[in-house]
């Protein structure tokens, strides 16, 4: 039987990397193809910024079906370099993609379970915390960036 707690908490992750991609979306869409290329002094352009979050998705979809045991998905290389926003914005949900199907049918245990993994330690919800995290950081400074330049 499925402890109700893990239920709670995977619905809770999952609505929050939602929540925190349709605030960088929406940061996003606020922009014209010519913003993709603006930087702050000493900061990367949003094309780089959105690129990154976009490679990260890659690494913590594999993560996630990594610390399941799972084979791994397929990633191609990725480079927004001279995209416009709307393909960007497909590669975007790309990535999310990746990940939600790597998170399907989740077990309780491997959800929990802390593994090590070169010198960090990881299990599939602090992997979900940090996915979240990085799309609210990025949305903040794509918006601080666009409104900079």
């Amino acid at each position: 039987m499925t402890d109700p707690t893990f239920t709670a908490d995977l619905e809770a992750l999952t609505a929050d990397i939602a929540d925190s991609r349709a605030t960088l979306v929406s940061a996003v869409q606020r922009l014209t193809d010519a913003d993709l290329d603006r930087a702050r002094r000493g900061g990367w352009p949003v094309r780089r910024v959105l690129e990154h979050v976009i490679q990260s998705e890659w690494l913590y979809a594999t993560l996630v079906a990594h610390l399941q045991q799972r084979p791994v998905p397929e990633r191609q290389n990725i480079s927004c370099e001279g995209q416009p926003m709307d393909e960007i914005l497909c590669l975007l949900d790309a990535g999310r993609t990746a990940l939600l199907q790597a998170l399907v049918g989740v077990q309780e245990d491997a959800f929990y379970d802390v593994q090590r993994l070169g010198h960090e330690e990881y299990s599939v919800l602090s992997v979900l915390e940090n996915v979240a995290n990085h799309d609210r950081e990025h949305a903040a400074q794509v918006t601080a960036t666009a409104s900079a330049a």
